[in-house]
């Protein structure tokens, strides 16, 4: 599937130049960040987290959402929808890699994510959020990769694909329950004006 990627017109190649210099720009960014330190997004005690966060929730949002387009396949037996869950289940990969992006850049030093492997902390909201993505990109993947090869063999996916597409709808309860956990720690400030909470 790589060479249909490598193949396109002086329009298409503009397009990923542009996407490319738009990354390099935020690449650049996070070094800056990286070797001044968080001080300069001038997050504070007011402006709680702020843009990092709120594209992890967005992030979460758009993962959880691959299984409204399980849910007709899987659960209604409706067949048209076999191409769409290949699709659901790689913006999902994408979306939840893009989720733990946002966390190492919060975190502020990448290195520091190694400490919630080496101690483990259950009572940290941030190590269960690292067990649910985790969970949630290692389900996606073996279900949107199956899926895949099914789809290029021109059969139906294999038996074993079931049980994981109902775990993975469970599991995607649990991202928004950690996300919702991550809000509830806050405290109510000016500029957050609302409680975001799952219900």
């Amino acid at each position: 599937m790589i060479e249909k990627a490598l193949r396109g017109s002086p329009r298409y190649w503009g397009l990923i130049i542009g996407l490319l210099c738009v990354i390099g720009l935020g690449a650049g960014f996070w070094m800056f960040q990286l070797t001044k330190g968080l001080v300069v997004t001038d997050l504070s005690r007011d402006v709680s987290w702020g843009f990092y966060i709120a594209q992890l929730t967005y992030f979460v949002g758009v993962a959880a959402s691959a299984v409204m387009l399980v849910l007709p396949y899987y659960f209604h037996h409706y067949k048209d929808f076999s191409k769409m869950i290949i699709l659901g289940e790689f913006l999902a990969i994408s979306s939840v890699m893009m989720c733990m992006l946002f966390v190492v850049v919060d975190l502020g030093q990448p290195q520091r994510m190694l400490n919630i492997i080496f101690h483990p902390t259950p009572n940290s909201v941030l190590f269960w959020d690292m067990i649910v993505l985790n969970g949630y990109l290692f389900l996606n993947a073996i279900i949107g990769w199956t899926s895949l090869q099914a789809y290029r063999n021109n059969m139906a996916p294999p038996a074993w694909v079931k049980p994981l597409v109902y775990l993975s709808v469970i599991w995607a309860f649990s991202i928004h329950t950690v996300t919702a956990f991550l809000y509830a720690g806050l405290p109510g400030r000016h500029y957050w004006l609302t409680a975001i909470m799952a219900a």
